[in-house]
């Protein structure tokens, strides 16, 4: 069982909104090519849902990848934690409700997790990226490759957004 989660969201058919996706595909197929595959657990959906906090479990660490209209372009990287209030819906949960859920049901903390957030400009419906997210996409694709190279809580953590 692969011990790192690596999951990302988004609409590919609404412009930059599939931004996550992409992203981990491109991740998935290098992870691949370099033989570190096997470490990482992906998951792809179109938002996030309670059901993804069982993906916790057995963790040691955690990315969760998404797109954002009000993100510093290219993209921001940060540690993140469990919610503490309460959720009031489980439709487009942010990532902290999810680990909160993990915490609520297992009776543990979840394993240290973290977010990177690829600046997208159009989420209309239309095909292909924005040629500006793209270029964030390109960027986040190196980014994320260091962070896979050395998939470690504290290197994680010197390379946060500050």
């Amino acid at each position: 069982m692969a011990d790192i989660l690596l999951t990302a969201w988004g609409n590919t058919s609404r412009g930059d909104d599939a931004l996550g996706p992409l992203l981990l595909r491109h991740l998935q197929a290098w992870a691949r090519t370099v033989h570190l595959a096997q470490h990482f657990e992906w998951v792809e959906d179109f938002q996030l849902q309670i059901e993804h906090a069982l993906n916790l479990e057995g963790k040691t660490l955690a990315l969760y990848v998404d797109a954002g209209q009000n993100t510093p372009a290219p993209f921001s990287f940060a540690p993140i934690f469990p919610l503490k209030q309460a959720w009031h819906t489980t439709h487009a949960m942010p990532p902290e409700s999810v680990l909160a859920v993990f915490e609520r049901m297992a009776h543990k903390p979840p394993c240290p997790a973290f977010t990177l957030c690829l600046k997208g400009e159009t989420f209309g419906i239309k095909e292909g990226l924005s040629a500006t997210a793209q270029n964030h996409l390109e960027a986040a694709q190196a980014f994320a490759k260091t962070l896979l190279q050395n998939p470690n809580p504290t290197a994680w953590n010197a390379l946060a957004s500050p």
